[in-house]
């Protein structure tokens, strides 16, 4: 577990800095000269494409060495993000000033336009190694949710890496207990 939470808060931190990096300068160049719909569209893929390359990437590393194949996990992984994050981001610009978003409201947002779609190709992938595969998305969701539920609030002026540190940790810490939840559950399987 150790390996798994080193790993994913790691590749999940670089990845989450480049994508609000990204954020910041493509959005700006979209929104220019297509509007907001545009924007939030092209920077949600963006966004998420690059939190579910940093999330992915760090867990391909450690299930390589457990039959899951790396580069199906990093690419799915990556897909499910920018598409769930594109989703997210439209429903999130059209309904709330993000000036003034709640930060629940984003949290929330947050962790099903990440968790929901990470956790439903994830938990595919893992149906030929885990038996109960399927509790993989509500643990997604749930690491997700109090990942960003804790870490939003700390950001601010000067305080990104401390926000999006804290994000990527509970994220790795969550995901990898449930990960290691799930093996045990599917050794009693084997066991009985």
């Amino acid at each position: 577990m150790v390996q798994w939470i080193s790993a994913v808060t790691v590749t999940m931190i670089l990845a989450t800095m480049g994508a609000f990096i990204s954020m910041w300068s493509v959005g700006e160049v979209v929104q220019q000269a297509w509007g907001d719909l545009a924007m939030a569209l092209v920077v949600g893929a963006i966004f998420g494409a690059l939190i579910g390359v940093g999330v992915g990437l760090g867990q391909a590393i450690v299930l390589r060495s457990h039959g899951i194949l790396f580069g199906r996990w990093l690419g799915h992984t990556a897909l499910a993000g920018a598409v769930g994050m594109a989703i997210g981001f439209t429903v999130m610009f059209s309904f709330f000033d993000m000036d003034n978003i709640p930060e629940v409201a984003a949290g929330v947002m947050m962790a099903l336009s990440l968790g929901l779609p990470i956790g439903v190709v994830q938990g595919q992938l893992l149906k030929p190694h885990v038996a109960q595969a399927q509790l993989w998305v509500p643990i997604c969701i749930a690491a997700f949710f109090i990942g960003f539920a804790v870490g939003l609030p700390l950001s601010g002026e000067g305080r990104e890496w401390l926000s999006l540190g804290v994000v990527a940790l509970l994220t790795a810490v969550l995901t990898g207990a449930g990960m290691v939840w799930l093996a045990r559950k599917e050794t009693a399987v084997a066991v009985q």
